[in-house]
């Protein structure tokens, strides 16, 4: 079995390291944070390039030391009333510099999107520009539901999922409940 190790702190010092472990059936990916262990089954039979991209920044130590760099909400309505809900908490592009607050690591090319499955809570899918294939190293975690604005095809070709959360959920829910900073 083949081991990656991959470290991200976030802004909140929620410090992880991502182990990838292979096997013929699945690629199972342990975030480890100072919230706990979130576990990601990587669908890399399905959106092969997406997971070999992700893949590639994992084996090389390019996400090492990143950081959570977005935390987002979204207006839902429950009962008939307006109220903020987790949207996603996104990583993979910016370390910290205390001398120089947010800096960027480098990327490879862009990839193909691969918009095969909703974006619906507990999903981590590529982050990208308008361009559907624009992705490169930043990824998110789906907090809720964001299948309505996040798989239309209008909305910049959808967002390519390239695994589920199957352990360590309310992981996530908590960093998302960490204040924010904003710069």
């Amino acid at each position: 079995m083949k081991k990656s190790l991959l470290k991200i702190t976030a802004l909140s010092m929620l410090s992880s390291s991502i182990i990838a472990s292979f096997s013929a059936s699945a690629t199972i990916v342990d975030f480890n944070t100072s919230h706990g262990v979130v576990k990601v089954n990587l669908y890399d039979e399905t959106t092969p390039t997406t997971v070999a991209n992700f893949l590639t920044y994992v084996n090389d130590g390019s996400y090492n030391d990143t950081i959570f760099h977005r935390n987002a909400q979204k207006t839902v309505t429950v009962d008939g009333t307006s109220q903020l809900a987790n949207f996603i908490i996104q990583g993979g592009n910016y370390y910290f510099d205390p001398t120089d607050l947010f800096k960027f690591k480098a990327a490879n090319p862009a990839i193909r999107n691969e918009p095969i499955y909703s974006n619906v809570s507990g999903t981590i899918a590529m982050a990208k520009t308008s361009n559907p294939n624009s992705a490169t190293r930043q990824w998110f975690f789906n907090l809720n539901d964001n299948s309505e604005s996040l798989d239309v095809l209008a909305n910049s070709g959808g967002f390519t999922v390239f695994g589920q959360v199957i352990e360590g959920f309310d992981n996530l829910e908590a960093m998302a409940e960490v204040n924010r900073c904003f710069y």
